[in-house]
């Protein structure tokens, strides 16, 4: 009987699948629209000029490249192309509630291309790590940028992003894979080495550094700048939180909030928020370009070419150096 329903509703799968994608893109085009709605008002219609648009989608895009590339050397392998061009496409799920889109896109295209699922969500787990302490460390930058915070809030900012620098040592990541009963006897294979933490580490600064320099491009538009030092710190630990918030889709609203707090008095509230809703309306485009570019490096028929290459013998798609 169980069978027989299952037999029923098999062929209603794909219906249902496409249906879903609509109202998923319906939700994320309504929320965009409502976003670029809600910055106009703020701005009292009053959009950054075209240059600056343009400055910030190609900083964007050297960031996304510079991204890509972090995620291609924690893979390893012949196929960094490959591995950067699927980073760059998956970024569109983030955007998608649950923080989950992004990154089994990411794992999935790396599997795609020989690499091993426990390999591939390694991967993705140490460049989260730099990605977060990346933005941590801009905090200290925070901490003497900002005109006259309270003592104790300073001396945490700077103690905060030394000591983050501890997260991207190679040996408590392996302690902690070591407790994963799957990855316990693979553990020295799957963790990329130090230098290659590192050197993805600082991809993630200049990925970071660059996006906080388009917020400022943007945010120049609406008067001149005050202690741009102060904002530069202010975005990256602004960004950082919502990084940080994984179930809300790029830290919508948690990022706002905190540049708000940290840049109150500087800047009228509404055009920190405006800006940075520009900012993401920026960024999306440029991801967008971004993927329709590297979508031909991530053809299935690429991929599952360069997959028998790796390994002919290995259809569940498990690398020889997994």
């Amino acid at each position: 009987m169980a069978g027989r329903i299952g037999a029923a509703l098999r062929p209603l799968s794909p219906i249902v699948r496409r249906v879903g994608l609509i109202v998923l893109i319906g939700i994320v085009l309504a929320f965009f629209i409502y976003a670029v709605v809600d910055a106009w008002n703020a701005t009292n219609g009053e959009l950054p000029s075209v240059g600056r648009i343009v400055a910030a989608v190609g900083l964007w895009m050297v960031g996304l490249v510079c991204a890509g590339f972090a995620w291609a050397m924690l893979l390893g392998g012949g196929q960094r192309v490959e591995h950067g061009a699927s980073l760059i496409v998956a970024q569109l799920g983030k955007y998608v509630p649950g923080g989950v889109f992004q990154a089994s896109g990411q794992v999935a295209l790396a599997r795609s291309a020989g690499v091993s699922v426990r390999r591939g969500a390694t991967a993705f787990s140490v460049l989260a790590v730099c990605q977060a302490v990346a933005g941590c460390t801009f905090l200290p930058l925070l901490a003497f940028a900002w005109p006259n915070p309270p003592g104790w809030v300073r001396a945490v900012l700077v103690v905060g992003g030394v000591a983050s620098l501890a997260l991207i040592d190679r040996r408590w990541m392996v302690w902690v894979l070591r407790k994963i009963p799957r990855t316990r006897d693979a553990t020295e294979e799957l963790v990329p080495a130090q230098a290659v933490i590192v050197r993805a580490w600082l991809a993630s600064v200049v990925t970071l550094g660059l996006t906080t320099v388009a917020y400022l491009v943007l945010l120049n538009s609406y008067g001149r700048l005050h202690e741009p030092l102060w904002v530069v710190g202010a975005y990256a630990a602004a960004w950082t939180a919502g990084f940080v918030v994984i179930p809300i889709p790029s830290g919508l609203g948690i990022r706002e909030a905190v540049l708000v707090a940290l840049l109150h008095g500087a800047y009228p509230s509404s055009v920190l928020v405006a800006t940075s809703v520009y900012l993401r309306l920026t960024t999306v485009a440029a991801e967008g370009l971004m993927a329709l570019v590297a979508s031909h490096w991530v053809r299935p028929a690429r991929l599952a070419t360069i997959r028998s290459r790796v390994d002919p013998a290995a259809p569940d798609g498990e690398s020889p150096d997994a």
